[in-house]
């Protein structure tokens, strides 16, 4: 059963963010092609080396994005509540997905497929900028990621994600965290233990 159109105003807010006039003549449409979907902990969202035909907005729970690298699970992301997920390689080049999106805890997520966010693009032009802007966003999220795992030690890595994205530490397993921050558990343990004494 599709809810209530008001369980989308957290995606509506989100997207106001980028767009404050966004239109209810162009909003209705979306909430029309909305997937709503629940995963339990555990469960795998997106698969790894699929063709990724969905962004997913997390109405309420955590997932990860990872990969198998020498068949270990490598964590590449951490995404939460009102944010938007996905490959999004594979989602706009139509490529196998570089890595996989698993629930990290119980989660309901919106989706919406590659075909439906075209029709909003051709429709209603707002869409299209919207899209542009969360492109951007993911873009510099990233850079400033990759630019940081080069620049930092693992401590100051470490310190800085306690600092930044508190959340992450109190309800993300350490072993993820040290996966995320390219340190083994050991080397996070020690870490943690060299801080704890200071």
């Amino acid at each position: 059963m599709k809810p209530a159109k008001f369980m989308f105003e957290n995606i509506h807010q989100y997207f106001l963010q980028f767009l404050p006039n966004l239109s209810a003549r162009a909003w209705e449409p979306l909430t029309e092609l909305l997937v709503v979907k629940s995963y339990k902990k555990g469960e795998i969202i997106s698969d790894l080396g699929a063709v990724n035909k969905w962004v997913s907005f997390i109405e309420k729970g955590a997932v990860i994005a990872f990969d198998l690298s020498d068949r270990k699970k490598t964590v590449y992301e951490f995404f939460f509540e009102h944010q938007f997920t996905g490959d999004y390689e594979s989602f706009l080049t139509s490529r196998p997905a570089n890595y996989g999106i698993e629930a990290l805890e119980d989660c309901e997520l919106y989706h919406l497929h590659f075909n439906s966010l075209q029709k909003l693009y051709e429709r209603f032009p707002e869409y299209e900028r919207i899209g542009r802007l969360i492109a951007e966003a993911q873009f510099l999220r990233v850079t400033q990621k990759n630019a940081k795992l080069m620049g930092e030690k693992p401590e100051e890595r470490y310190l800085n994600l306690i600092k930044e994205r508190e959340e992450l530490i109190q309800r993300v397993p350490q072993y993820y965290v040290a996966s995320y921050l390219g340190v083994t558990p050991e080397a996070l343990s020690r870490i943690r233990k060299r801080l704890v004494s200071k």
